[in-house]
């Protein structure tokens, strides 16, 4: 019989999977089925931590294991989809690669956040990085298909500081949705003061 802990496991596997054969498709710049497959991973994301608290197989393995496989697929990946569509320079690749750094900090934190508290608490301390990836990702199919404009890569290269930004930063995400008035206002603003510096 399967032990119950492995089943968690096999979905952070899957998102890992999903990780690679994405890459393998951004390297051969099929970008549309790079983005659905970080949608599949960010689901299965989704799914593997609530399914191990749920059955009670939560352990500090499965919150390193599954940050490892964010870091590659949340964080690798549409880094290097940002370099391998956009920009092609050695200093296109320190900017992509000011998103995994950024996605790994984020993770670090999040590891060291739960082993310090334990259960997991009702808010995420900066934007998780699958979010970000999924934003990313859908930005540059975007330009790819739809928006033909010659400051794609600006607008990559903004839309990625933003992002890395918001991952490091100390704003608190509701970990299941909140949409009370002041959580919303609260967002609003956050919303507001980056169009302002923009």
């Amino acid at each position: 019989m399967i032990d119950r802990g492995v089943i968690p496991s096999l979905f952070t596997l899957g998102n890992l999977v999903c990780g690679f054969v994405a890459l393998s498709f951004v390297a051969e710049s099929r970008y549309v089925p790079a983005a659905w497959l970080i949608l599949l991973a960010a689901a299965l994301d989704n799914m593997d931590g609530r399914l191990a608290r749920l059955i009670g197989t939560d352990s500090k393995f499965g919150i390193e294991f599954d940050s490892l496989a964010d870091v590659c697929t949340f964080g690798v990946v549409p880094a290097f989809m940002l370099y391998h569509s956009l920009l092609h320079s050695p200093w296109g690749a320190v900017a992509a690669a000011c998103f995994l750094l950024a996605g790994a900090s984020r993770l670090a934190r999040f590891n060291v956040i739960s082993h310090e508290e334990g259960e997991k608490g009702e808010f995420f301390m900066g934007l998780p990085i699958p979010s970000a990836a999924i934003v990313l990702t859908q930005y540059i199919v975007y330009t790819e298909r739809t928006w033909d404009t010659i400051h794609a890569a600006q607008f990559g290269i903004a839309l990625m500081v933003v992002l890395s930004l918001l991952m490091v930063s100390r704003v608190e995400y509701d970990a299941v949705p909140n949409f009370r008035s002041s959580a919303l206002r609260d967002r609003l603003k956050v919303v507001y003061f980056l169009i302002s510096v923009g």
